[in-house]
């Protein structure tokens, strides 16, 4: 079975493992469709070692098989990728940190015994059981194919206190940044400015809910919230782009006394002002992956058109056609999600 793989800079290459098997704990799922991460393009860019179960870690698809102690799914069910519930065992979790534990956790980054041997841009894939969740029938394999980049929207509002009628400003608007806009907007946020260079994404933007949509290369961003808002700075900004610059952005477009929330994953070190950020007194929250239970939460507001992720679809590719979609997304700034169909 061929699976696509970074391998190095700017090199993709469809590799030969072994066909999945079922084994304890773990079904078989046929992929129907995998999207290309943020995170999968800076392995791409960066050359850096990249560990291949996370290589393709947004898919939705059908178990064929299940293996023994398998009591979650069967055969037929449609399902996603996800991450384990708390184990309850580790040291995190017995400290009664079951948000944070350790084995889930690792599960989500590729390792330890949740993960899998390799990611989705395959036919099929072997993978634990206990990080399998139902899909439901309303939705649509495009629309279950994004229910793992919505999750982590919803798991970064579900930690970043937006008060209703906040005014909210998101940094970045490729697929994470638009979905943290429409979470935050089921948040109770009153206002919700997107700051955006690319006209395509910015008009994207635009038809999922911004108030209003700012050119950072044309416009003084921080005057233009102000201005907006009558208030020098945000309550709240989302700092989505993943941009080490834009870290410190984040803190200039939020007023003193503001939540400053880190969703996206810069690919180098970032340089800050600290003094800034201790004269605002500024409140950071950090967020990375999820929770099981974001995923239960998550897949209902996108079953009812709260949150909408089949607009951020823009083209499908199969297994062949994977070097240049990851080309086209490095390139082509228009494109905002490329799902992958190794059916193809």
């Amino acid at each position: 079975m061929q699976v696509g793989l970074v391998t190095g800079q700017k090199k993709v290459e469809l590799v030969e493992m072994p066909e999945p098997e079922a084994s304890a704990g773990k079904a078989v799922v046929q992929i129907s469709y995998c999207g290309i991460c943020g995170t999968d393009l800076h392995a791409y860019l960066s050359g850096a070692p990249y560990n291949p179960a996370i290589c393709g870690h947004e898919w939705v698809g059908r178990v064929s098989a299940t293996g023994s102690g398998v009591d979650t799914c069967r055969e037929g069910d449609r399902v996603a990728i996800g991450v384990a519930s708390a184990c309850g065992r580790c040291a995190t979790c017995r400290r009664g940190d079951a948000a944070h534990c350790e084995s889930a956790f690792a599960g989500a980054i590729g390792m330890g015994p949740h993960a899998a041997a390799h990611g989705g841009f395959a036919p099929a894939i072997a993978f634990d059981a206990q990080r399998l969740y139902q899909v439901p029938a309303s939705l649509t394999d495009i629309q279950a194919g994004l229910l793992e980049p919505a999750t982590v929207a919803v798991h970064a509002l579900r930690r970043t206190p937006v008060n209703l009628g906040d005014s909210v400003v998101v940094i970045g608007a490729g697929p994470i940044g638009l979905l943290v806009l429409q979470a935050a907007r089921l948040s109770g946020a009153g206002s919700v400015i997107l700051v955006e260079p690319e006209a395509s994404r910015a008009a994207l933007g635009a038809e999922l809910g911004a108030d209003l949509v700012l050119n950072p290369a044309e416009n003084d961003a921080a005057q233009a919230v102000n201005q907006h808002l009558g208030q020098s700075g945000a309550d709240v900004v989302f700092e989505c782009a993943g941009i080490p610059a834009t870290i410190q952005h984040a803190v200039d477009l939020v007023r003193r006394g503001g939540v400053v929330s880190l969703v996206g994953v810069p690919a180098s070190a970032a340089t800050i002002d600290a003094a800034a950020w201790l004269a605002k007194e500024i409140r950071l929250v950090s967020n990375i992956a999820y929770q099981h239970e974001d995923f239960e939460i998550c897949k209902q507001l996108v079953a009812d058109g709260r949150i909408q992720t089949a607009p951020l679809h823009t083209s499908t590719v199969g297994l062949d056609g994977l070097t240049s979609a990851f080309s086209r997304l490095v390139e082509n700034p228009s494109e905002v999600k490329i799902l992958v169909d190794p059916r193809l």
